[in-house]
């Protein structure tokens, strides 16, 4: 055997024990995967389409040989548990200046924009800027990240609950005014409850909190881990995986775009 063919099954040898080693770590970590109940982490039995974060994850996660469970979690508590327990990944989480160091971040799912809604025929609700929102009773959802942006903003008169859903029907029950969502979700969430979206107008984008969905994991998560599905993240976006899979819930921002022509509404 000449020396160069000894290098090359030295060079293979050390691969494979690395791979084996990894491997190891891998199996000895079990991560826990924590998400909210919505259209896009789960699909119901009278929806067209749903879902499709979750599929990714899961996709992921198969690819990265990591064995992980799941649960589908309030946000409020899901968002706690993941900043104070090791290997959490939780999706889909928006990022902005106060979580980026909270989290280590996987990979975005999808991007989003977020706006403020009214219903259509209240054409008295006029809302050029986010102080014009605060003589308005305004619906969040806990600790989602337009809670947080709002909030800090100085809002104090806010009514949180637990889902989007809670909010849609408030505001066609008229018990608020206005509510935040982002773009499609609120399409999605229109489909799923079989509710005309033209009842809506977004009438204001919260440009600060505005950008993508993510997969991210708690900052103790271990590190190899962490580096490891980001690097099997980065190779789904390569193969079209992450584009194929998601291609319904990019339809619907462009559903969104169709619908309510985005350069004519206000941003904060």
């Amino acid at each position: 055997m000449n020396r160069y063919n000894l290098k090359i099954l030295i060079r293979l040898f050390i691969q494979c024990v690395s791979f084996l080693i990894f491997s190891s770590n891998v199996e000895a970590v079990d991560f826990k995967v924590v998400a909210e109940a919505t259209p896009f982490t789960v699909k119901e039995d009278n929806a067209l389409d749903g879902g499709e974060a979750t599929l990714f994850v899961k996709g992921l996660l198969a690819k990265s040989q990591v064995s992980y469970s799941i649960s589908f979690e309030p946000w409020k508590r899901a968002y706690l548990k993941a900043q104070v327990n090791p290997n959490i990944l939780i999706y889909p989480i928006a990022r902005d200046q106060i979580r980026e160091t909270k989290f280590e971040w996987i990979g975005r799912l999808i991007p989003v924009s977020y706006y403020l809604f009214r219903l259509a025929g209240r054409k008295e609700i006029n809302v050029e800027n986010l102080e014009d929102a605060k003589t308005w009773r305004m619906g969040v959802v806990n600790e989602h990240i337009h809670h947080q942006y709002l909030k800090k903003a100085g809002f104090t008169h806010l009514q949180p609950v637990n889902s989007n859903q809670q909010n849609l029907y408030k505001l066609l029950l008229e018990r608020i005014d206005i509510f935040p969502m982002s773009d499609g979700g609120m399409m999605q969430l229109c489909s799923l409850e079989k509710i005309e979206c033209a009842k809506f107008v977004p009438i204001l984008k919260l440009k600060e909190i505005s950008g993508g969905l993510y997969l991210a994991a708690s900052t103790s998560s271990d590190d190899e881990l962490v580096i490891h599905l980001r690097k099997k993240y980065q190779e789904l976006l390569a193969t079209g995986y992450h584009q194929n899979l998601l291609r319904k819930r990019l339809l619907r921002i462009d559903e969104f775009k169709e619908l309510w022509p985005v350069d004519s509404i206000p941003e904060s």
